[in-house]
């Protein structure tokens, strides 16, 4: 299976025959397969030119580029190879259609909202029962983790599911732990609720999406959950970690400064993956497309978010595996160090690349297949084939 690799430091990569080789800034050379070659991540200074440019279009290699501070620049995107005009046409007209693009924007915050309430009936639970140890809720239900890579690390790149043998095992939620919580809407109201009460609160605005007549009624929908969400962040989190208000650009702490590096790496893997189908990112539902953004996968990443990133956050922090020194305050703001970006990109990677079994696949399944597997859903809605249903974890 082709591997993501993340380029941290800085150096160069170039084309070397038919294969790429990496080459750090102390003029240390590493070979990598073209054909081990997933999606390049570029988080240090890096030289190229338009001979490896040309190679990687060829082998189909998407490239994404962030600045000094970890936040996406730009990408290099292949010449798309899976066009159809056919359904280019149907995405717009999806989009034109104010019925059709509100129930496709309802749906994609249907879904978020399920995977946001799952988080928080998890950690509800948790609190209930005093456990102390930190674990993942949605480990492997009859699949196992990747296996380590044997690689040694390298200066300048790492595939980062190499660091992913030194993270904590995952493990299953039991079942009666998952009630639908959609089932028990009470009133709430107040600004300091307990977890369990404010996994309600978001709980009942959920219930109010379907009943929202404009995309932006549906987007305040979501804002207002995610505020709510992020409240319940300081009952989740153990430790010191400070987290009271969500502020962006740019991040005030540390927790802020992970939620922003791990939804921006996020976008581009949501972009990745958007890339090996026939859809067209500029063309979204939820998100209004723009200039100078991939709307749709902003559309898919809200589900998502916090069943890879906010999942990664938790177990970092509640483990003290990230620690202070993996951030810089130096600056106006907080962002992350180059070893506190390799620490957060390796939990990231092993969460995407956790297992589960997928009851209508019948097959084993990765959590960045289930990214793409929410693009071939999407693909047949827009052409009449089957309903748009957005992902609910089941396990």
């Amino acid at each position: 299976m082709a591997k993501n690799y993340y380029l941290i430091n800085n150096g160069r990569i170039r084309r070397d025959n038919n294969t790429l080789t990496i080459e750090s800034a102390d003029g240390q050379k590493r070979p990598i397969p073209v054909e081990d070659v997933d999606t390049l991540y570029f988080y240090g200074e890096v030289d190229l030119n338009t001979r490896l440019l040309n190679f990687l279009s060829q082998k189909k290699i998407v490239a994404h580029v962030f600045n000094y501070y970890g936040f996406y620049s730009g990408s290099y995107y292949p010449r798309e190879y899976l066009n159809s005009g056919y359904l280019l046409v149907r995405q717009v007209r999806h989009y034109e259609d104010p019925a059709q693009r509100l129930f496709l924007a309802q749906e994609l915050v249907r879904g978020a909202a399920h995977s946001l309430v799952r988080n928080l009936a998890y950690y509800s639970k948790r609190k209930e029962g005093g456990a102390q140890e930190e674990r993942d809720p949605e480990g492997e239900i009859g699949g196992d983790a990747p296996p380590a890579s044997n690689t040694p690390p390298d200066a300048v790149t790492e595939a980062i599911i190499d660091a992913s043998a030194s993270l904590p095992s995952f493990e299953p939620i039991p079942a009666e732990m998952e009630p639908d919580p959609f089932e028990r809407l009470v009133e709430i109201g107040g600004a300091q609720e307990p977890l369990t009460e404010l996994r309600d609160v978001v709980a009942r605005l959920a219930k109010l999406v379907s009943e929202q007549k404009e995309v932006n009624m549906v987007r305040g929908i979501e804002g207002k959950m995610r505020e709510r969400y992020y409240e319940a962040w300081t009952h989740i989190l153990s430790g010191s970690w400070e987290f009271n208000l969500r502020v962006r650009r740019p991040p005030d702490n540390e927790v802020n400064a992970l939620i922003s590096f791990g939804n921006s790496h996020l976008y581009t893997v949501c972009l990745s993956e958007i890339y090996r189908t026939q859809l067209t990112p500029t063309i979204s539902y939820l998100h209004e497309p723009g200039i100078r953004r991939f709307s749709l996968a902003l559309d898919l990443s809200e589900i998502f978010k916090p069943l890879i990133v906010d999942r990664a956050i938790f177990r970092l922090l509640n483990t003290n595996q990230m620690k202070p020194e993996h951030f810089d305050r130096a600056m106006n703001g907080c962002y992350l160090t180059d070893s506190g970006k390799k620490v957060f990109l390796a939990a990231l990677e092993a969460r995407l690349s956790t297992t589960i079994h997928h009851r209508r696949l019948g097959r084993h399944v990765t959590y960045r297949h289930l990214i793409r597997l929410e693009c071939y859903k999407l693909i047949r809605h827009l052409t009449e084939v089957e309903t748009y249903k957005a992902f609910r974890a089941w396990w």
